[in-house]
């Protein structure tokens, strides 16, 4: 079972280095906001204490030292500077190994993090050990200063607390070191001996605390157990009170009769035993109850969800059929009802499914930052629609291929600073990263304003490598897709398109693979913009069922605009596979002739619409069946290089119908006039 809260533990303090990271990426361009340093604060006390319950320890330990620095941060003791900037950074990453690895005993490792410790420490300025988050061995020294002030803390824990690893004692002993300390134990909860649990919690706590620690401090005691505890705190008076005998006698019988202690009473011996009227107590301050808004869920169980709704929408394909068939009024009623409850289950299903850009593009900030310096230049990462969701596999295939695209912006696309001034820009370069729904699509554009490539260098390249031919023809989007051809770049160019050449005919494949298509468009001297068309799910589309010599396909609805039924005599008299409908010429293209099939329908032919960038392309089919709910499975090894076909699905009658990605087919098509076979 530790094994179990050790993994959700880790999971946690995964998500609180995320947040560290940001936060320390926001904090980089505002040292002055305290709200930011609180943030990272907060983030490090969690882990460290987190850390020391789980068997971290050297976690707890090392993230204690970092936690030093930024409480001096923010007790202004200490000034943020570029060097604690990038210590911190270091220190996220080792944080990030140390909860991979986890207590480690090799003699190696543990002198590299007792080298990285020293280096925290000699950020604030001290070589002693201050107190961790472990079990004490004895009470903290009397603390009698002007300057401190003494509380009355309830703590009264859930009783489930002990199952999910949490030790209440820990906290306890945090308040220990934060001063002076006397606890009175509650236990008048505790069961009769039948109805005992061992596991369960029974007890609760008051604590008068004597510390010259602020209330915020005590609060940031409990932020790991928040949801676990019912806490409060009370200011009773200035001083250390509990060095009055009145109040000692007070707590020590209330310990022994097992009574509550009671904030007026302890208000009223403060004021009796030093004679003083004291200021009026402070409100309650009690912690803000905690509704759960959200659960947090392992992403396979994500995926067995989508699966099992996947197979029940080809099952009720299935019975939509037999319906059909059967044509039972009553059947049909029930196959009907079925189907609005799968659609409605599978939105659901997909909208679980869906995460924020966000969450992934922390990673690239910190790319955009660590290079920057690394290449001695200056440039801003701006996003610009974060919160966009997309499918949780779609974003992790994205990750490498933008990483790859961010990487090359930053050390091909930008220039030195001084060459930017000198060519009339701010030194600063800028990449922005830009996502937006489009449809049923989500464009993703990375911009940089950079030097540009030049198109005419990339025509003279690829007419150097045999690429095209010399007099070939094309548009300047036509050569900017020459980019993306396998082989047109070598690991030796070092020109203005060495890091764009190189390996983009691989991160158009991985866009690929997601069926999503990326173009690429650029302005010498002013900059270079990569777009990717993505879809926002992979596993079941809208779709609309054709027939292509008795073959059946389905084209995605997202992608259609109109459907138009032509004679066979109006296609046999085009020209250039051209088109005339209502005084408009459209360019279609034969799926007969695609698919190599022969023309089986003699009479009328359908021409379906669908969208391509910003133009419409016509799609020539036999006839078309009607709309179909569509669960696209993967295909097969052996037609995994089918360029045109983005999956299968199974019909309600155990057929199988490609899925056509309409997308790809165009430009494959398009493209044929100058690509080259290898």
């Amino acid at each position: 079972m530790i094994d179990r809260f050790k993994a959700k533990f880790v999971e946690e303090s995964n998500d609180n280095v995320h947040d560290l990271e940001e936060a320390l990426l926001l904090l980089e361009k505002d040292t002055s906001n305290n709200e930011i340093i609180e943030r990272i604060f907060r983030a490090m006390h969690t882990i460290k204490g987190g850390g020391a319950m789980f068997g971290f320890n050297q976690l707890s330990e090392f993230t204690h030292h970092l936690e030093t620095v930024f409480d001096l941060i923010r007790n202004n003791k200490l000034a943020i500077n570029d060097d604690i900037i990038s210590l911190t950074f270091e220190s996220i990453d080792h944080i990030k190994h140390m909860l991979e690895m986890g207590d480690v005993d090799d003699q190696d490792e543990l002198d590299n993090q007792a080298a990285f410790i020293q280096r925290v420490r000699r950020v604030s300025n001290s070589e002693s050990d201050t107190p961790q988050v472990k079990p004490s061995t004895g009470q903290a020294p009397v603390i009698k200063n002007d300057g401190t002030k003494t509380y009355l803390i309830g703590i009264k824990p859930n009783e489930e607390i002990l199952r999910n690893g949490t030790n209440p004692f820990y906290l306890l002993d945090d308040l220990h070191a934060m001063g002076e300390a006397k606890v009175v134990a509650l236990h008048t909860n505790v069961p009769a001996l039948s109805n005992f649990k061992p596991i369960n919690s029974y007890c609760h706590w008051q604590v008068v605390l004597n510390t010259n620690e602020t209330i915020n401090e005590i609060k940031d005691v409990f932020i790991f157990v928040e949801d676990e505890c019912e806490v409060s705190i009370d200011e009773i008076g200035e001083g250390n009170l509990l060095s009055t005998e009145a109040i000692g006698k007070y707590i020590d019988i209330a310990s022994e009769q097992q009574k509550v202690l009671s904030k007026v009473d302890l208000v009223a011996l403060s004021n009796t035993a030093t004679g003083a009227a004291k200021k009026e107590i402070k409100k309650k301050v009690q912690l803000k109850e905690h509704k759960i808004s959200s659960i947090r869920v392992n992403s396979t169980k994500i995926d067995e969800l989508v699966n099992l709704v996947s197979e029940l929408v080809t099952i009720q394909a299935q019975l939509n059929l037999f319906a059909e068939n059967d044509g039972n009024p009553a059947v049909l009623a029930l196959a009907e009802n079925i189907q609005k409850l799968s659609r409605q289950l599978r939105d659901n299903a997909f909208s679980i499914s869906l995460i924020p850009l966000q969450s992934e593009l922390m990673r690239f900030q910190r790319l955009v930052r660590d290079l920057s310096k690394e290449l001695d230049k200056e440039i801003e990462f701006v996003i610009e629609g974060g919160d966009i969701e997309l499918d949780k596999n779609i974003i992790e295939h994205l990750t490498d291929p933008l990483m790859h695209i961010i990487r090359n912006s930053v050390d091909h696309g930008i220039e030195m600073p001084d060459e930017r001034v000198k060519n009339g820009k701010s030194p600063k370069g800028t990449i922005v990263f830009k996502a937006y729904y489009s449809g049923a699509s989500v464009m993703v554009e990375v911009m940089d304003d950079g030097k540009g490539i030049d198109p005419e260098f990339i025509r003279n390249k690829a007419i150097s490598k045999g690429l095209i031919d010399s007099k070939t023809e094309l548009s300047r989007k036509e050569i900017f897709e020459l980019v993306f051809l396998s082989g047109f770049s070598t690991k030796e160019e070092v020109t203005d398109v060495s890091g764009r050449g190189v390996g983009m005919d691989v991160v158009k494949k991985k866009i690929g693979e997601i069926r999503g298509e990326v173009s690429l468009d650029s302005e010498m001297g002013k900059g270079t913009t990569l777009t990717l068309e993505l879809p926002m799910t992979l596993s079941i589309i809208d779709g609309l069922l054709v027939d292509v010599s008795k073959n059946q396909y389905v084209i995605p609805l997202s992608s259609i605009e109109k459907i138009f039924a032509l004679d066979t005599v109006s296609f046999g008299k085009t020209f250039n596979h051209v088109v005339n409908i209502d005084d408009n010429q459209y360019p279609f293209i034969d799926l007969r002739e695609t698919f190599e099939q022969e023309l089986t329908n003699k009479g009328t032919e359908q021409l379906i619409l669908v969208k391509y960038e910003d133009r419409k392309v016509g799609l020539l089919v036999d006839q078309v069946i009607g709309e179909y709910q569509t669960v696209v499975k993967p295909l097969g090894r052996f037609l995994k290089k089918q360029e045109n076909i983005s999956g299968a699905s199974i019909m309600g009658d155990g057929t199988i119908a490609m899925v056509i990605d309409t997308n790809r087919l165009i430009h494959n098509n398009a493209t044929k006039k100058y690509r080259t076979k290898n």
